[in-house]
């Protein structure tokens, strides 16, 4: 009903090529592989989520290493005081994107994986519709919002000679399509296109950083350059999110985007829940930075931004598990096939465990070296702040899991609760913590709540899968 020639069944499996243009082997023969499975069926979803992270995952470390070149090259041009000022700055940008732009690519997902499932192509094309105008419009009030309240936030932030770095990133908001474009992707189960592409524009970018650095560039070209790529980002994914759907999907007539929420129950629920348990999450990631420029010197959010970067790459390396077993999970609960929901969730999070202590541990034990080698010598006494920011990354990754299982499983609302009473720990927690021990007792909140949030969100798992088994959910 409405699947292009190519499209056998959901998801696409004429995109069989993982890394190196290699078919993945046909027969579960590795003690992981064989761990996990329990079926030939099992098997052939292990290897799908397998190479789907390879994609991800090689994506993630060249965007990574990227990453670090261009924060290497702009802290070694500027130095940590006028990092800071680049580091407010996009605070602010990503800030307002976060509380108004609201992201549909869960909901889409969740909802979308149905809609493919059935065959149902004229309901899969509308709930793209649908995300399309909620990202064209909430982008355009998120740029003119931030545009407009420039002027009265740069005071507050120390910034008032740089109102104008404010206004131009904020500008760059109004281009936001990426949700809907790699929801497109991962549905479709084009990781590799999306993984191409972000390694690409990773590459580029660190290109030019290191140009900007050598030219002398100050705070505003570096503000340049993160509005430029801004904008790419927000382009690009979309462009080749539509031209998938193009080749997968025959041409049909969408209806109206509203009709998306009429036949979707559920699916403004899980679209407010969903960005309210993202708003929670990351309004400690984004608040934090520019709530420390109050308390403490220029030189220390320096720091502090070099330490989060860091952390963020490692955060990075992480997310591939996450977004290659989403789909999986969401087609398992979609089916009610609880004992592989089960299996899946509690099997790849082990195993993730064990990789992440093996990686984490020679990185914290060498961390002054290694800030030493990459930013200077400037920035040793960041080395301290930029070892907690990895801890509480590490934490955060050994539940990478745990959102899309909780999400998966419509426990939405429960996310939304845990993350609220974390978000309101940290706030409480991180005043009085920052004024006493500075950037180092910021670091410290984020690894106390990420406890505190990985114990608490394994437990009402447990609990909903429970649930479940037994028929009450």
């Amino acid at each position: 009903m409405g699947l292009g020639p190519h499209h056998r069944s959901f998801p696409c499996r004429n995109m069989a090529r993982g890394p190196g243009g290699r078919h993945p082997r046909k027969r579960g023969g590795s003690p992981m592989i064989r761990r996990l499975s329990s079926s030939p069926e099992d098997q052939k979803v292990v290897v799908r989520i397998l190479r789907n992270v390879s994609w991800v995952f090689s994506s993630q470390v060249v965007t990574s290493l990227s990453g670090l070149v261009s924060m290497a090259a702009a802290a070694r041009a500027l130095g940590a005081e006028s990092v800071a000022i680049v580091a407010l700055v996009e605070a602010y940008m990503r800030l307002a994107s976060l509380f108004i732009h609201l992201e549909p690519w869960q909901a889409v997902m969740r909802f979308g994986s149905e809609a493919l499932e059935r065959g149902d192509t004229r309901r899969f094309r509308t709930l793209i519709g649908f995300s399309t105008i909620v990202d064209v419009v909430l982008g355009l009030m998120a740029a003119l919002l931030a545009f407009a309240l420039a002027g009265l936030v740069a005071p507050w932030l120390n910034l008032e000679e740089h109102i104008e770095l404010l206004q131009i990133a904020s500008l760059a908001l109004a281009v936001s399509l990426r949700p809907t474009g790699i929801a497109v992707l991962r549905l479709f189960d084009r990781f590799d296109k999306l993984a191409r592409l972000d390694a690409a524009t990773a590459i580029v970018r660190a290109i030019v950083s290191v140009i900007v650095a050598a030219l002398g560039g100050g705070p505003a070209a570096f503000v340049g350059v993160i509005v430029v790529f801004s904008v790419a980002d927000g382009a690009l994914a979309y462009i080749l999110g539509r031209r998938v759907m193009a080749d997968q999907l025959l041409p049909e007539r969408a209806d109206s985007p509203l009709q998306a929420i009429r036949e979707n129950p559920g699916l403004l629920r899980m679209f407010f829940n969903s960005n309210a348990a993202v708003i929670l999450r990351q309004a400690t990631q984004r608040l934090d930075v520019i709530l420390l420029a109050t308390i403490v010197s220029p030189t220390a959010v320096g720091y502090y931004h070099i330490a989060k970067r860091s952390a963020l790459a490692g955060l990075r390396l992480g997310r591939p598990l996450a977004q290659a077993i989403y789909p999986e999970l969401a087609r398992f609960a979609a089916a009610r096939d609880e004992g592989r929901l089960s299996r899946f969730i509690f099997g790849m999070s082990g195993i993730f465990f064990l990789l992440l202590v093996i990686v984490v541990t020679p990185v914290l034990i060498w961390i002054e070296p290694i800030i030493v080698l990459i930013f200077t010598e400037d920035f040793r006494e960041a080395a301290l702040v930029v070892g907690i920011q990895v801890s509480a990354s590490a934490v955060l990754l050994a539940g990478v899991a745990i959102v899309p299982a909780l999400l998966s499983t419509d426990q939405d609302v429960s996310l939304v609760l845990l993350r609220l009473s974390v978000t309101v720990l940290f706030f409480a927690v991180f005043w009085p913590m920052t004024v006493q021990f500075g950037a180092e007792g910021a670091a410290a909140t984020h690894l106390l709540c990420n406890l505190i949030w990985l114990v608490s969100a394994g437990f009402i798992l447990r609990s909903a899968l429970a649930r479940r088994v037994m028929g009450t959910t």
